[in-house]
């Protein structure tokens, strides 16, 4: 497929200095540029909860099994307690 695109100047520029450093053509530079964008866009996105239990960090730790509910009172007794323990 031929393609025709208008490049500013600071784009054709870099596009310029690109080809320079690599002694590539343009069109490689630019083959190799969507090559990279494709690959990085390709990439399904991990949720949250995907990425911490890749990481082993869910299941990893013990507690009340209740605590995701009830996280407010520990956390408030937890607190009460350390302000205690500094009086």
């Amino acid at each position: 497929m031929r393609v025709n695109a208008r490049l500013d100047d600071a784009h054709a520029r870099k596009l310029d200095e690109l080809c320079r450093r690599t002694g590539r053509s343009r069109t490689d530079v630019l083959r190799a540029a969507i090559d990279r964008y494709y690959a990085q866009e390709a990439v399904e996105p991990q949720s949250a909860a995907d990425i911490l239990r890749r990481n082993a960090f869910i299941g990893c730790g013990e507690a009340d099994p209740e605590l995701s509910r009830d996280y407010k009172k520990h956390l408030t007794e937890s607190l009460a307690k350390k302000t205690d323990d500094h009086r």
